[in-house]
């Protein structure tokens, strides 16, 4: 949510830069961010138009005041209901498996205790207001953030129950002590995520080295990454079911979106720890040093590819490619010759990266399959009352 609030600053109207934007949201009432994650979860309309009721009622709206706040100019565009304007739980996913959630937490611990690692600017001192709200529940009023409780009062843990059952996966790390992991989990989850995920991403690469060698793609390349892409999309809808799991990966992508942007340039927070650099790595590894606690080793791949496998993975969830004839979208950066003006918009590039940096993170060459899956018609998840 962080990096599309400051798409939307960027655009017309206000057209600000986004050193400007970033700068506003870094330095804004941690109150306006709950806010705004509010009206953007309502505009989202997450069971479906009426006579479903809307997640925040007449009451509610007044008494939190959404025509107020100070992104209340960049709530999306009500023809956008449906459309989720967040970022994927895969982002959040990636982001997390570089430690920066645990080293920021160590940070906001020191300053919060003493002033072991100097004396907090001004800005850094509203940075860590926005911090403790955004990534550790400190308490709020606002029921989309709600996602922890007395029932499950750790928000790691929430998110990792999310990875779980949506991707059958866990972090790379436990606790930022060492102590292995506590979270429930779930029996049902897409155990098999990862053996289609990197099936498809095989097909992908070599329809992309086909396209670049001028061959072309046969046929048979395009239906199967077509099923392939098909039986991706069923295991990730079979979890969401009734947008099951929607209101956890919004409040985790705020949440990593929040880390990212803290690390994304040499923002007040990273001058106080003296770890000024020109990467998100570099300066998480700096700040880790100051905390004692190391970010992951290919924290640099897994920063470069969050954007990408977020697009990625919700083109492929969307069912834009609906057949056989439109596995281009995944693989091509301009739509073929004689594709309708209307056609989707192809995400060739983005796949190409989620390709190299996938490979560098997990050390898998994903352009050699030693053993094809066998591609069985996907078993569609039953429709229930409101899903969609």
């Amino acid at each position: 949510m962080i990096q599309q609030l400051i798409d939307r600053m960027m655009a017309p109207p206000s057209n600000m830069s986004r050193d400007a934007a970033a700068a506003i949201v870094l330095t804004c009432d941690p109150f306006d961010l709950l806010l705004h994650m509010e009206q953007v979860w309502n505009a989202f309309r997450v069971w479906g138009p009426p006579p479903n009721p809307q997640p925040a009622s007449d009451a509610r709206r007044g008494f939190l005041g959404y025509g107020t706040g100070l992104f209340v100019s960049f709530i999306p565009d009500p023809s956008l209901a449906g459309i989720p304007q967040w970022d994927h739980l895969g982002y959040s996913y990636v982001l997390e498996n570089t430690r920066a959630v645990q080293i920021l937490r160590r940070v906001v611990r020191e300053y919060r205790s003493g002033e072991g690692l100097g004396i907090p600017s001004i800005a850094t001192q509203r940075w860590l207001e926005i911090t403790e709200v955004l990534l550790f529940g400190a308490a709020n009023p606002l029921a989309p953030w709600l996602s922890t409780s007395v029932i499950r009062p750790d928000p790691e843990a929430v998110r990792r129950n999310a990875y779980w059952r949506l991707f059958g996966l866990d972090l790379a790390f436990g606790t930022d002590d060492n102590r292995p992991p506590t979270y429930d989990k779930a029996t049902h989850a897409n155990a098999t995520f990862i053996q289609v995920f990197e099936e498809l991403l095989f097909e992908l690469w070599q329809a992309i080295t086909n396209v670049r060698n001028t061959s072309g793609v046969n046929a048979s390349d395009d239906d199967r990454i077509f099923r392939i892409a098909e039986a991706l999309r069923f295991a990730l809808r079979a979890r969401r079911q009734n947008q099951l799991l929607s209101r956890e990966e919004l409040v985790a992508a705020t949440a990593l979106g929040w880390a990212e942007l803290t690390l994304s340039a040499n923002t007040p927070v990273v001058e106080d720890l003296v770890a000024n650099a020109t990467s998100p790595y570099e300066r998480l590894r700096l700040i880790g040093d100051r905390v004692g606690l190391a970010p992951h080793s290919k924290s640099s791949a897994l920063f470069s590819m969050a954007g990408d496998l977020s697009r990625f993975l919700r083109i492929v969830e969307s069912g834009v490619v609906s057949g056989p004839e439109l596995a281009w979208v995944l693989y091509l950066e301009q739509p073929p010759l004689g594709s309708p003006p209307n056609a989707a918009s192809p995400i060739g590039a983005s796949s190409r990266r989620v390709i190299t940096e996938w490979a560098s993170a997990t050390g898998k060459d994903l352009k050699i399959r030693a053993k094809p899956i066998e591609m069985r018609p996907p078993t569609r998840p039953p429709l229930l009352v409101g899903a969609r």
